[in-house]
């Protein structure tokens, strides 16, 4: 029974690091989508289709899991606020990472981003009144300087763009510390229905309250647009269907293979190749992570080992 437990155990593994592979993927091929389309079209626009777009991975989703109906059921108040918030969260990070990717080099903007981590730690000490240790403390802070060595404040390098990947982790950080507030018994399918419902509404609000939006100029546009919520809203999923098939702590050390994807990415289709901004500072964000991610797992491990001895 244990090596055939063992072997399940694997194939999941398997599953799920191909499944988040894909998931990266995705979320880079759209935000290579994104900087081509910046020069001719405002970053709302851009958010608003985005987000339009994501609701046909989202209903494909809804009629796999067959929940036509019951996804409109016990909508209390606390579900819809936090749905709310979670939406404009989503909102602001697509906005400032639109921002990011179309004014910075490509692989830049997408590693600053990965500062998420210690933004969910700080916020977690306020909101969720976790108690942290010397380990995520010295993982902060060493994350903080690679964040600070690769946007280089004192150089030249460093611009007023250089912010919004900062801001992106952020949001992000702050959508996850949602995420805790909602009940249990709410589907993922419907957290990300009424995420999305509540995130199209705060851009569609913007896209007639600011101005620079022009008409879609060709189909091949359109259907760029179309592109990146399609791919957008896939990554979504596939993110959630990784992280349920194992723990996080296992899971989360493979988004980091999103650094060496940007790289890769910026440089076919950009030719970029920023090595001197990115290192030493990308190795520290790793390393701070991976202190985060290894500290998660050991708490995990007392905790199951107590749970025995009760």
């Amino acid at each position: 029974m244990k090596i055939s437990s063992e072997k399940i155990d694997i194939k999941k593994t398997y599953l799920a690091v191909t499944t988040m592979l894909m998931a990266i993927l995705c979320v880079d091929l759209y935000m290579v989508v994104i900087k081509f389309l910046g020069n001719e079209y405002s970053v709302i626009q851009l958010a608003v289709f985005r987000n339009i777009a994501g609701v046909i991975p989202l209903i494909l989703l809804i009629l796999f899991t067959k929940e036509y109906f019951t996804i409109f059921k016990n909508l209390n108040k606390t579900f819809i606020t936090l749905s709310f918030f979670r939406g404009l969260g989503f909102l602001a990070m697509n906005i400032f990472i639109f921002i990011s990717v179309i004014n910075l080099e490509f692989a830049t903007a997408m590693t600053l981003t990965f500062s998420s981590p210690f933004f969910i730690v700080i916020f977690s000490i306020f909101f969720l009144k976790d108690k942290i240790g010397i380990y995520r403390w010295s993982a902060i802070f060493i994350g903080f300087l690679g964040v600070v060595l690769i946007m280089k404040p004192t150089s030249e390098i460093f611009n007023f763009y250089s912010i919004f990947p900062i801001l992106t982790a952020i949001a992000w950080a702050m959508t996850v510390i949602i995420l805790k507030f909602i009940p249990e018994g709410h589907s993922t399918a419907k957290i990300q229905l009424f995420t999305l419902i509540f995130n199209v509404i705060g851009g569609i609000i913007l896209y007639f309250i600011t101005s620079g939006h022009v008409e879609i100029k060709s189909i091949e546009d359109f259907f760029l647009m179309t592109l990146t919520g399609i791919l957008g809203g896939t990554a979504a999923i596939l993110f959630i269907y990784s992280y349920r098939l194992i723990s996080a702590s296992k899971m989360a050390s493979f988004e980091y293979l999103g650094i060496p994807s940007s790289f890769v990415l910026g440089w076919i289709f950009f030719k970029e190749a920023p090595w001197e901004q990115l290192f030493p500072g990308v190795l520290a964000i790793v390393l701070a992570g991976m202190i985060i991610i290894w500290r998660d797992k050991v708490k995990q491990k007392s905790i199951k080992g107590n749970n025995q001895f009760n």
